[in-house]
């Protein structure tokens, strides 16, 4: 037999690939790549250890419209992790037919996740992703009904698990006495749609467009993001690698309408700004609208409050900055504003969330 096993490389998913491999099962192991988690480095490390085949594979502007419109609603951040697991579950369904695997296996745990793994959550996510009875959770498996494999006695009931709750205790005690596993993946919040201090920048970008892209998730972790009306906002870079994510966000062709704001003649950070009364991408002759023109003034007096004030006044000529928009480069003046006006989504962590940052060693 054969099986695709949802592989994070976390301790669940190398525990459910042992768990099959011990009973004869050919494993092969699915990573998924979503704008908002990307473990695959993990995985394909893990993978290699167990001696099993990983497949990865991303998610793109499915994902976003899943996001934008879940069947089943958000956990307690923007986390919607029933129609997340679902998605993810008919991929895996899909793969299975390519290579004429028999089944698809996950490293669940009953009662482990709130938002996901309570066992009619399990079996709610069985049915919707059309693999009910194909879909094999074998460190909670006595706990759940049978599926056609144990039913038919291709699998042994018997050794597969009743792992149940949050605790990692008995897993890790399991994979070290049963499988001489040595080092345990430290488990990881992994998915940053389930972090406190991001939520409230998908929740502001679901706000005002209802419809997202892939890249307007990208843009959401770089920088301070400060909202100017419902039809702008400006990310002001925080680093250097605040700035370099900003100018090859700018420079995608897949990019929303925006214009980017470079420091010419000073030290100080780059500002995105994103709307829709930017040129269009690539526009060779593009023109700026009172509106937009307005948007630039503040987005530039932004970048200049993040930067040195004293440095700034003794420029003889001002500040001056690159306008990049649409496919021309124009250098423009800057002015201090203090009555500029914008709203910070967030208040910003010290370390803001970086896409991939981190494997979730629970989740796939």
């Amino acid at each position: 037999m054969k099986a695709i096993v949802l592989f994070s490389g976390g301790l669940d998913s190398i525990l459910a690939v042992c768990v099959l491999k011990q009973q004869g099962v050919e494993v092969v192991g699915l990573n998924m790549i979503t704008p908002f988690h990307d473990c695959s480095k993990a995985a394909k490390e893990e993978a290699d250890a167990l001696g099993i085949e990983l497949v990865v594979r991303s998610f793109g502007e499915e994902y976003m419209a899943m996001l934008a419109h879940p069947k089943w609603g958000y956990g307690s951040n923007v986390n919607p992790c029933v129609d997340c697991r679902t998605l993810m579950l008919r991929e895996a369904a899909k793969l299975m037919s390519e290579i004429g695997a028999d089944f698809v296996a996950t490293g669940e745990v009953a009662g482990q996740r709130p938002n996901s793994q309570k066992i009619h959550q399990l079996t709610l996510i069985s049915r919707e992703s059309g693999l009910e009875g194909k879909l094999v959770r074998p460190l909670s498996a006595r706990l759940l009904p049978k599926t056609e494999f144990e039913l038919s006695g291709d699998l042994d009931r018997e050794k597969l698990r009743a792992f149940s709750g949050r605790s990692r205790v008995k897993l890790a005690a399991y994979a070290r006495q049963e499988f001489g596993v040595k080092r345990i993946p430290q488990p990881s919040t992994g998915c940053t749609l389930c972090e406190n201090s991001f939520a409230p920048r998908v929740r502001d970008m679901l706000k005002y467009k209802p419809n997202p892209t892939v890249w307007d998730a990208h843009v959401l972790p770089w920088g301070r993001k400060l909202r100017l009306d419902s039809d702008a906002y400006v990310v002001v870079a925080r680093r250097k690698e605040d700035c370099d994510a900003l100018g090859e966000l700018f420079a995608s062709p897949k990019r929303s309408r925006c214009v980017l704001i470079f420091p010419e003649n000073y030290n100080g950070p780059s500002a995105l700004l994103v709307t829709d009364e930017a040129p269009e991408f690539g526009d060779a002759n593009p023109t700026i609208s009172e509106r937009l023109q307005s948007y630039v003034e503040t987005a530039g007096s932004l970048a200049l409050r993040f930067s040195n004030a004293d440095r700034i006044r003794a420029l003889a000529d001002g500040p001056q900055a690159k306008l990049f928009i649409g496919a021309e480069t124009r250098l423009i003046r800057l002015r201090e504003n203090p009555e500029v006006d914008a709203i910070p989504i967030v208040q910003e962590p010290n370390n803001p969330p970086k896409k991939g940052a981190a494997p979730d060693s629970e989740e796939e």
